[in-house]
């Protein structure tokens, strides 16, 4: 008695396997890329202007993919970027030259724009990575 096994499919389905990983963080790294420069993007539109140079030095450097582990950054290198984020204190009275007037009041409250753009960054990016995912697993299908 002989039994027979058809394994018609089967190396398909390895090389799926194979490429499991590959497809799944390139989907993710897509939809997080997105998302980092719509986060840049709306960072950006919520800061307050000037001269325009604390809006221009946004950075979105990139995802960064470390073991399972895929980090964004955003940053800004301008000194003064920490006081308009925060807020500061200053001292009233004492004349600025740059702005030709005198202080007045004893604290300047923050913007947050870097806060909120966060906060909604962590709302829409779930459902992002969903439809990436949902995108990898109809590839690993085709």
């Amino acid at each position: 008695m002989a039994i027979r096994v058809d394994i018609k499919g089967l190396d398909d389905s390895l090389k799926k396997l194979k490429d499991l990983p590959h497809i799944f963080d390139e989907e993710l790294s897509k939809a997080m890329n997105d998302e980092g420069l719509d986060w840049r993007d709306d960072v950006r539109a919520n800061t307050p202007v000037d001269t325009g140079d604390l809006r221009r030095s946004w950075v979105f450097a990139g995802v960064e993919k470390s073991g399972f582990i895929f980090e964004m950054d955003l940053s800004n290198n301008l000194e003064y970027a920490d006081y308009v984020e925060y807020g500061h204190r200053q001292e009233p009275g004492r004349f600025v030259p740059a702005i030709g007037k005198r202080l007045k009041a004893n604290y300047v409250s923050g913007y947050y724009m870097l806060r909120d753009g966060t906060n909604r960054l962590e709302e829409s990016l779930p459902k992002s990575l969903e439809e990436a995912i949902a995108i990898a697993r109809s590839r690993l299908n085709d």
